[in-house]
């Protein structure tokens, strides 16, 4: 897909998604097929909650992906591949913010992810399956913050959480894919709140993730907080530096 393509759509979802409110809002709903006139006003404002259809072209298969409120609490993701429907999904619709088609693991095919927001958004992805020819939940992605991809090896992706204290406290998780399964190996706390710190020392925990169970951790390495991190921003990028120069201890 060029990327100007892409964009086109990924605006035309946040217009959808976002018409709920406004005065435009049976406009919105017209251009995207619905039929208003033929909807109570009642069934109207059900449908610009979570309401998306859009077409487009993966491994030169055609897929079309709609979006529809079940009730308050569900909406349906409906999967069409070359005017046949593959399966339905249904997702939880507290919290679902916005919808994205990225090319997330970098293989050269289109995936979708959606937002739920929240103190720390958590985020729904299906990976292409180039074999399959259809899109795959990735199990347990859910668990993770904004995953960004290591420069170093790319098959590791890590996070960043906020853990409190304004920000000053956070976490950040190391990841691989296998399967369409996300495998955690590592996990930093980082504790900079300068709170009572006789109490609460400011300092960096690394641990070692086993089978896949953050419950199941085993502590690596402690690093002084402030000598690391001497400004709040200097954060970002000693997670950066420090995942890309030591995943191999995490293997």
């Amino acid at each position: 897909m060029k990327p100007f393509k892409a964009l086109l759509i990924i605006l035309t979802l946040k217009i959808i998604t976002s018409c709920g409110q406004g005065q435009n809002s049976n406009e919105s709903l017209e251009k995207i097929g619905v039929d208003t006139k033929t909807l109570p006003s009642n069934e109207i404002k059900e449908k610009q909650k979570h309401y998306f259809d859009t077409t487009f072209v993966v491994n030169k298969q055609t897929f079309k992906f709609v979006m529809d409120d079940i009730n308050e609490d569900e909406v349906k993701l409906t999967f069409i591949r070359n005017s046949k429907k593959i399966k339905t999904d249904t997702l939880q619709s507290v919290g679902l913010g916005g919808s994205e088609f990225t090319d997330f693991n970098k293989d050269g095919n289109t995936d979708i992810m959606f937002t739920y927001i929240g103190n720390n958004s958590s985020y729904e992805l299906y990976l292409f399956d180039n074999k399959a020819n259809e899109f795959k939940i990735l199990e347990g992605f859910d668990r993770f913050g904004e995953a960004i991809q290591l420069k170093s090896n790319p098959k590791y992706y890590y996070t960043y959480q906020r853990a409190g204290c304004s920000d000053i406290d956070w976490v950040s998780d190391l990841f691989y894919i296998d399967n369409f399964k996300t495998i955690q190996v590592g996990y930093i706390y980082g504790q900079g709140c300068d709170f009572e710190v006789k109490e609460n020392p400011q300092v960096i925990l690394i641990y070692k993730v086993l089978a896949n169970s953050e419950e199941n951790k085993q502590l690596i390495n402690e690093l002084p907080y402030i000598k690391n991190i001497p400004k709040f921003g200097d954060k970002w990028s000693f997670i950066e530096k420090y995942w890309n120069n030591n995943y191999e201890k995490f293997d």
